[in-house]
This record gives structure tokens, sequence and C-alpha cells, in this order.
């Protein structure tokens, strides 16, 4: 007997943007696992951790010593999870949450149409 192929996937989204003046979208990707989503804003965090005031990196190294264990959890129970640091009067927040994302078609393993070789890659011309 053929089961059918889920058509939702479970997933995390994650984003990354700051407020102040305006808000700002700095970044976003969408992974499989939760401890992909933490490693995510665990990687950015340590990367921005330098440039932080003393305040916004004392509660960056909390999170990136062990709270991060908290958010870890929250993903895996289907909640969301946040961090907001405050440098001076931007905030900069990541967030990571549970998400099904509809699963569209691969063309692995699809034979192509004879026209589709007419259309590769563009050739870098030297001038």
């Amino acid at each position: 007997m053929n089961h059918p192929t889920p058509v939702l996937l479970r997933g995390y989204q994650c984003k990354c943007h700051t407020s102040g003046d305006a808000t700002t979208l700095l970044g976003s990707i969408d992974v499989e696992t939760a401890p992909q989503a933490i490693r995510w804003i665990r990687v950015a965090v340590r990367t921005l951790s330098p440039t932080l005031n003393s305040e916004a990196f004392e509660e960056a190294w909390q999170w990136l010593t062990e709270d991060h264990h908290d958010a870890l959890q929250a993903l895996v129970q289907g909640e969301p999870s946040t961090l907001t640091l405050q440098q001076g009067s931007t905030a900069i927040q990541w967030t990571a949450r549970p998400v099904q994302f509809l699963k569209l078609t691969t063309r692995q393993g699809i034979n192509f149409p004879a026209c589709a070789q007419e259309y590769t890659e563009p050739r870098h011309q030297r001038e």
C-alpha cells in the first residue's frame, strides 16, 4: 500500500530585525530543526557581541552561555522564542517559531523537456 507523501513539513522560521526610528529586517532563514534555529541565532549574536555596549553584551553572553537552552526547549515544545538586545535607541530582536511549510515539488529525478538544455548557466565573456 502506498502511503501519501505529507503535504506539510514541520520546520522553524527565524528572523532578525531592528527597531528604533524604523523597523528593518536584517535577515531570516527557514530551517528543519529547533537546534538549527538556535544555532543561527547564536552565530549572529556571537558575531555582533563585540560591538555591543556593556549591558547588552552581558545579556547576550547570558543567552549564549545558558539561556539558549530554554529557548531550544521552548521551540521543541512548539512555542516561539525571542531574544531582544537593546543597543542605545535600537532594539535588536531575533525570533524563532515553529511553522509548517507547504511541500513544493522538487526537480530532482525529473526528466526535463529537450529545450531545457538550451537554457544553461550564462558564461562570462572576457572584455
